[in-house]
């Protein structure tokens, strides 16, 4: 709301000169005050809806979070994740009361307007940033999404996920981007870890652990230290929205390094979709967002007709998840086969 009052502040300014007179220079209280055109509408910074219009039509009244994906082009999508409030998120969704073209309207125009710029983060880190240059579909929960321009710092060339803030509401980052790399000691305890998470739940082996592997990244939490780690591994599904086996199931963790204990997962998600549906958690990126504590973890996590994101973040010294976005479905679409998960792991359950 102080970015809205702030704004009110700065347009009542030139409204009350030009009501003064219709000349070039103007005598008030001892100084010359010079009349000037006021800018074409569009100009500068985007206008922002007045507050009764933020309350009326549900707009966010604080910072939005971005998830940003690059296309091999340069060019690059990207999502409203949640809005900023506090030390806590807030999930964005039209009101079911407002008309779609309305808020879709109101949304770009306060949020991401045509040429406004946003800084893209990654690992923690500043790396470049991006420029709307058009209107994206409108998500299934009624937001809408945008397409725009991206540069990066050269060490960020061969990224294609960013978490973004509209520039000037980002977070004070420090250091240089210095991205951890997926190292032999990683490479060696990732399926490790995965069995044994497998093993805990009652689920079988894959047929095989390299294939069953989606994901697996290294990430640097907590400055310093040896690199964390995150890591997804699916038996009949796939890592994007869509039909997966319901005998199916995915495994998800995040896991720290110890000396004596080498990697140990401090954040895990199991779904055994025959009980759960399916739901393929991916490491998004982390970045403290908020200020506060060592940062935030974000997930984005697929289903067979939507797709969600949650935050993890330290609470009590403890790892936890802290929010999860709304779920919004897509109408159904014609159901192909899925690979079975007897065929992944090559056996009956």
């Amino acid at each position: 709301m102080r970015v809205v009052a702030a704004r009110a502040v700065r347009v009542a300014a030139p409204l009350i000169v030009t009501a003064l007179a219709a000349c070039d220079n103007v005598e008030w209280g001892g100084a010359t005050v010079q009349v000037v055109t006021p800018p074409p509408p569009g100009a500068g910074e985007a206008d922002l809806p007045d507050p009764g219009t933020f309350a009326g039509l549900g707009l966010p009244t604080g910072r939005v979070l971005f998830h940003v994906r690059r296309n091999a082009d340069g060019t690059a999508h990207m999502t409203p994740v949640a809005e900023i409030s506090g030390d806590s998120l807030r999930s964005i969704r039209k009101p079911a009361g407002v008309a779609p073209e309305a808020y879709e309207q109101r949304f770009r125009q306060a949020v991401m307007d045509l040429n406004t710029e946003f800084v893209l983060f990654r690992r923690g880190a500043e790396v470049g940033a991006l420029t709307v240059k058009a209107p994206g579909p409108v998500t299934s929960c009624g937001v809408p999404t945008s397409t725009g321009q991206v540069s990066t710092v050269a060490a960020a060339a061969g990224e294609s996920e960013f978490l973004a803030f509209r520039r000037g509401l980002g977070p004070q980052v420090r250091g240089e981007y210095s991205p951890p790399q997926v190292e032999g000691t990683i490479q060696r305890y990732a399926s490790l870890l995965a069995e044994r998470l497998v093993l805990q739940n009652g689920l079988q082996r894959p047929r095989s652990w390299p294939g069953a592997q989606r994901d697996l990244q290294a990430l640097n939490v907590v400055r310093g230290g040896q690199a964390e780690m995150a890591a997804t591994y699916l038996v009949g599904d796939n890592l994007g929205v869509g039909p997966a086996d319901p005998e199916g199931y995915s495994v998800f963790y995040l896991a720290s390094y110890e000396q004596r204990a080498g990697y140990t997962p401090f954040y895990t998600e199991v779904r055994d979709y025959d009980k759960t549906g399916k739901g393929a958690p991916k490491l998004v990126d982390h970045l403290n967002w908020n200020g506060e504590g060592e940062g935030e973890i974000l997930i984005q996590v697929f289903g067979t007709r939507e797709s969600w994101y949650e935050a993890v973040s330290r609470d009590g010294g403890t790892w936890r998840k802290v929010w999860e976005g709304a779920r919004c479905r897509e109408p159904a679409p014609p159901t192909p086969r899925s690979i079975g998960a007897a065929e992944r792991t090559g056996q009956t359950r």
